[in-house]
């Protein structure tokens, strides 16, 4: 996994080609190249109207070798940043990253008790996440995720050229209350002496001495994946911010914050956080419950998840509180104090109806808190009876006389930051209507693989997972008996494919000798030589996932069939939309691995066909064939 940004060159380079009146165009060759559409129009006029005004100060002030990196990627998810600048740090010589966020904005005005920005008469919504955070986010993930950038100066500015200075005093740090780095992120205006203190601020900061050298080992650099979701779970129940959020996260977590004032106003909202698999809703969550345990407001986690509410439990450390505040949806039936906020994540798992009440368990949820949020992605339904979707959401808020505020996220934090895969496996599995299954095309960030056998797939996932110092499991569609652990303390051999047989994770809540329960079969060393299903993958999330598909969906005649005969999953024995829901089932488990996924079916057929669509192929001991 490495950066990688639109253009690299330096200042003097891109000096050339903006005299020459080719930026834009080049960029937006370069973008459809990488990304495979069209630059939105306003990144264009971004780029046109911004650029220029960076490299100017930078060519004005002896800086010309700076490298100037375009467009770069942040190493956990597919956000981009501005302008990188890249050179020596002048008192050290050492490498040094200044995060340049730009802004065309000439009006703005504070959104006060938060870190949000309204911009009148601008394109877009509003509020706006304040470009301060936006780009200290950017500094801080630079510096936790990039190990060469941790002892490195690292620093953000941003720059906002056509804002007159009385407008940008009014969102600087000590009017708006920004807090940490934001609050030490300097911003610049359009008049001449911000201009002149801009350019000081670079010259003092940067040299362009070894600048090339320092931006191509930034672009090759290491990139360490995300802290897992389940060891920063007892950081969050204390209270501290657990992991940098950049853009869309971050305004999330503020926007709902927000919504906390607004209520003791006796203006009820209902949120909803809407995104695919990656996209931070957990993260999100945990973020929200260590705000609120931080200002000691009443606060509660809620999921349908056996698997991830015990996860949780276990990695909170501190039972007593941890089952207060881990709770389940179906803990809310009765409210006698009601909490600041409740936090109801993976809302996808809800149940329209809730036993032995009159409301809706959607209604009991709103009830419980003054600001209920639901996070919820609609491809994971994957039983009868959930039925979490954002229709029943609003149409129950509606019912209720509450208005619903809707954000929808789009960064992938999970499969390498690069939204592609995940659409690739959605078209795979006919879950994007009008659109094919497509060739595999070959990803910086993530990487795919289709075995011959599953004892080729579980030799490389542990070749990988070894040689990487990280997670590997392997999950299997629900085709197979779910014995529960012998008297003798072994577990029986369920999943048997030609020869090769391993036991699915441990049935039930205890140990089996060094085998963990069930729920922590995805985050516990121990879980890693049985197979998982998808009650204990679904909400979690490995460095490298196998999955393997079972003959309960097979691809015959140019489509998906799928067949209910060969699942033994109880729960969906008699379910009318099995089709739906196994398609769903497969999106799901494909979708945990953070740095690449091997895929295998049971069908000769169906196998042939995953091969032939482009992804990388495993030879039987497991080793990549044709590796050129």
């Amino acid at each position: 996994m490495a950066l990688r940004c639109l253009y690299q060159g330096s200042a003097g380079e891109l000096a050339e080609i903006i005299a020459q009146g080719q930026l834009v165009e080049e960029l937006r060759r370069r973008f459809i190249a990488t990304h495979g559409a069209k630059p939105k129009e306003s990144e264009s006029a971004s780029w046109g109207g911004s650029i220029h005004t960076v490299v100017d100060l930078l060519m004005g002030n002896g800086l010309e070798d700076v490298q100037v990196l375009i467009e770069l990627t942040a190493p956990i998810c597919d956000a981009r940043m501005d302008v990188v600048l890249v050179g020596s740090e002048r008192e050290t010589g050492e490498i040094c990253v200044v995060v340049v966020e730009n802004k065309q904005w000439s009006q703005v005005r504070p959104v006060l008790g938060t870190q949000m920005v309204h911009v009148p008469n601008a394109p877009g919504r509003n509020p706006r996440l304040h470009p301060a955070v936006q780009a200290d986010g950017y500094r801080q993930v630079l510096r936790d995720f990039v190990p060469m950038l941790r002892t490195a100066k690292v620093m953000s500015l941003v720059n906002l050229h056509n804002m007159p200075a009385a407008v940008l005093e009014t969102i600087r740090g000590d009017n708006q209350e920004l807090e940490g780095g934001a609050k030490r992120t300097r911003m610049y205006g359009q008049e001449p002496e911000e201009r002149e203190r801009f350019a000081v601020k670079l010259t003092k900061t940067l040299s362009g001495d070894k600048a090339y050298d320092y931006a191509r080992d930034l672009l090759s650099a290491r990139v360490s994946p995300t802290e897992s979701l389940m060891t920063a779970v007892a950081k969050s129940v204390r209270g501290r911010s657990v992991f940098p959020l950049l853009d869309e996260q971050r305004k999330a977590v503020e926007f709902v914050k927000a919504q906390l004032a607004a209520s003791r106003q006796g203006n009820k909202r209902v949120v909803l956080i809407v995104g695919g698999p990656g996209t931070g809703k957990s993260v999100i969550a945990l973020e929200l419950l260590a705000a609120c345990s931080k200002d000691v407001l009443k606060v509660a986690h809620a999921t349908g998840s056996r698997s991830f509410t015990r996860t949780l439990w276990e990695y909170a450390g501190i039972d007593k509180r941890a089952r207060r505040i881990f709770r389940y949806f179906n803990s809310f039936a009765t409210v006698t104090s009601k909490l600041d906020m409740l936090i109801a994540d993976e809302a996808h798992r809800l149940r329209r109806h809730a036993p032995g009440t009159g409301l809706s368990q959607v209604g009991q949820l709103i009830n419980a808190a003054d600001v209920p949020v639901f996070l919820l992605d609609e491809h994971q339904v994957v039983r009868p009876g959930e039925d979490g979707t954002i229709q029943l959401i609003e149409n129950t808020a509606n019912e209720m006389k509450h208005e619903v505020l809707r954000i929808d996220l789009r960064n992938q934090f999970r499969c390498g930051g690069d939204p592609e895969y995940i659409r690739w496996i959605e078209q795979l599995l006919g879950l994007v209507p009008g659109e094919p299954p497509r060739r595999w095309r070959p990803l910086e960030n993530y990487e795919l693989y289709v075995a011959p056998t599953p004892d080729a797939m579980e030799k490389f996932l542990n070749k990988r997972a070894t040689e990487t110092n990280s997670s590997a499991r392997i999950s299997a569609g629900f085709c197979w008996p779910w014995s529960y652990p012998r008297r003798d303390g072994t577990l029986a051999d369920n999943v048997r494919i030609n020869g090769w047989n391993r036991p699915w994770n441990v049935k039930g809540d205890e140990w089996v000798g060094d085998k963990p329960p069930h729920s922590l079969w995805a985050t516990h060393p121990g879980g890693r030589d049985q197979i998982g299903c998808i009650y204990t993958a679904q909400g979690f999330e490995y460095a490298w996932a196998g999955v393997i598909f079972g003959p309960d969906l097979v691809w015959r005649d140019g489509g998906w069939q799928a067949d209910i005969s060969k699942n033994h999953d109880p729960a969906v024995e008699d379910a009318s939309d099995f089709d739906f829901l196994v398609r769903n089932t497969y999106r799901v488990l494909a979708t945990r691995g953070m740095r690449g996924t091997v895929l295998y079916s049971v069908d000769r057929t169906t196998n042939f066909m995953l091969g032939n669509l482009g992804a990388r192929l495993l030879d039987y001991d497991g080793v990549l064939m044709n590796p050129s």
